[in-house]
């Protein structure tokens, strides 16, 4: 039997009692900075040369989608590449093997 390797970056479980019913879990509407401050999302060509930038206009960090394809601006077709935010960012995901609850995980930074 195999046995399943964690590999999230950083989690935390969430108090599901809390979410809204209607929330879709793995989007950008439940991607969020821990800080509360806004998110700001990067698809596409140039994306990481975008995401920089902004970061230095506000003062930010670059955090890297390494989650889920199904991370998505209303928008665009392309998955969200980068977030830009001034505190870490993540996203609500759903249960699965090895979270027994709704569970934080958090982007990993651009390592420059």
């Amino acid at each position: 039997m195999a046995t399943l390797r964690h590999k999230c970056f950083r989690c935390e479980p969430v108090d599901a009692d809390r979410l809204a019913e209607s929330s879709e879990l793995e989007s950008t509407a439940t991607t969020c900075a821990e800080g509360g401050d806004d998110v700001y999302f990067v698809s596409g060509y140039s994306a990481r040369e975008i995401a920089l930038k902004r970061a230095k206009e506000v003062d930010g960090a670059v955090y890297v989608n390494n989650l889920s394809r199904k991370i998505r601006r209303p928008d665009l077709t392309v998955p969200v590449a980068y977030a830009v935010a001034r505190t870490p960012v993540y996203t609500l995901r759903h249960p699965d093997e090895l979270h027994d609850t709704v569970y934080r995980a958090y982007w990993p930074p651009l390592s420059n």
